[in-house]
């Protein structure tokens, strides 16, 4: 009867562990996990909002210069964002988050205008030559359209990147 008692006894204690260990599973992957993942969503979407309200003046002339470039659902403010939040030292106590935005939107402003002026630079010549190559002519160059930009930004990114 001893060796009936230990293997009920085992079986039992045997059954009692996959419960804990079900129960564990439960409590720290399912419902921990699950409330550790909203409240890091809703620390993101906070810190997002609150990036849009300080930078979002400042970006408002360059979202659709960029969707024109990367298609309609580009979002440039969560872009910055997240690169933002990957930069080494985001978050800590010295970090110049301001410094940093406004290096990165001069530099996103720059480049679009950079492409613009080049643009305009060719129709220019394009119209001069038109015109029996008469480089007086002093003909305002066309805007951009938002297909072009985009196209001339691909092709400047392409140039930086091979450089």
């Amino acid at each position: 009867m001893d060796s009936e008692f230990r293997t009920k006894l085992r079986e039992a204690l045997e059954d009692i562990d996959k419960r804990l260990r079900v129960l564990e599973h439960l409590t720290n992957d399912v419902i921990i996990g699950s409330l550790e993942q909203a409240s890091a969503e809703y620390k993101d979407a906070a810190d997002f909002d609150a990036f849009k309200t300080n930078y979002g003046e400042k970006l408002a002339g360059l979202i659709n210069p960029y969707k024109a470039l990367f298609g309609e659902d580009y979002d440039l403010e969560r872009s910055l964002f997240d690169d933002l939040k990957a930069t080494e030292g985001y978050g800590s106590e010295g970090f110049d988050e301001a410094g940093c935005m406004d290096a990165r939107i001069a530099d996103l402003q720059a480049r679009i205008d950079a492409l613009r002026a080049e643009k305009a630079e060719e129709k220019a010549e394009e119209k001069a030559e038109e015109k029996d190559g008469d480089p007086l002519d002093k003909d305002e160059p066309e805007e951009l359209t938002e297909e072009q930009l985009a196209k001339e930004f691909e092709e400047a990114m392409k140039a930086g990147a091979s450089e």
